[in-house]
């Protein structure tokens, strides 16, 4: 997905191979102390990327899907990751070796701007997250939460998987027994509807009013 623009010609003479490989739910890509170094282009599935502190507490702080590359902060110089790296349900990525990267970035200018665009989108994507999940009352974090899952819907219907109830807690930084009663009240009011096994629709506009505090 990286080098989606790059012509075939250019991997011809690649010393090291980019594997193409499948992670089962809860698999860890990688952590602050993982000492080979890989970006991860994903394909399909879902990723989050997990901050450990110092007290044993972890906040989710982003999670990305097909189309986007992790480890990218290695590009910069950087030693080691910044995050945990978990799948959250069954993940197909090709995993490149930095050194690769590095190459392809010297020899084809082009490669060089696809990083600098995912990085850029990682940035502002960051930053819509803090404000969106890190201000109002529980009912409008947890709101904010479901329409951001339902922009990872990768369903024709526009279900999408919905998250255990620690890892929301996580992201949106309120207790388990808050998110788990928001959750309970939205699906009451018919705004989150079951379709399948883990899979849900929500009613848009009236989380998006939700969000607002109307």
């Amino acid at each position: 997905m990286l080098f989606s623009k790059l012509p075939e010609a250019t991997f011809d003479d690649l010393l090291q191979p980019i594997d193409h490989l499948l992670y089962p739910p809860d698999s860890v890509l990688y952590d602050d102390s993982t000492r080979k170094k890989f970006i991860y282009s994903i394909r399909r599935g879902m990723v989050k990327l997990v901050h450990n502190g110092h007290n044993g507490d972890h906040r989710i702080v982003r999670l990305v899907g097909p189309g986007s590359a992790i480890g990218l902060e290695l590009l910069d110089g950087d030693d080691d990751y910044h995050h945990t790296a978990i799948a959250v349900n069954q993940v197909d990525l090709c995993r490149i070796p930095l050194s690769t990267i590095s190459r392809l970035e010297h020899n084809h200018p082009l490669l060089c701007d696809q990083v600098r665009r995912q990085l850029q989108s990682q940035l502002d994507q960051a930053d819509q997250w803090i404000s969106a999940l890190g201000t109002g009352n529980a009912r409008q974090r947890v709101a904010n939460l479901l329409l951001i899952l339902s922009d990872f819907s990768t369903e024709k219907s526009g279900a999408f998987m919905l998250l255990s109830r620690e890892d929301m807690a996580a992201m949106i930084g309120i207790a388990l027994e808050t998110v788990s009663r928001m959750v309970a009240e939205f699906k009451r009011l018919k705004l989150l509807r079951k379709t399948a096994d883990n899979l849900y629709l929500c009613n848009v506009a009236e989380l998006q009013e939700i969000s607002r505090g109307d």
